[in-house]
């Protein structure tokens, strides 16, 4: 999987609301944008996934980023 598939794979569950957070006001252009990014920071290790609140979305997306 290609770093620019895992970070839409990643961003998919953003927009999802199952982690990260999701912007709430603004076009849905400007909120998958914004899933985008906070993807980009999960994948390269900036931005964390609590295991403690969202232990299964943790370790689905450490099998995105480890395929």
């Amino acid at each position: 999987m290609s770093e620019l598939q895992k970070i839409e794979k990643i961003a998919e569950g953003i927009m999802a609301e199952y982690y990260g957070t999701k912007q709430d006001c603004g076009t849905e252009y400007q909120k998958w944008t914004y899933a985008l990014l906070q993807a980009e920071k999960i994948l390269k290790g900036d931005l964390v996934i609590n295991p403690k609140t969202h232990a299964y979305w943790k370790d689905y997306v450490q099998n995105i980023i480890e395929s």
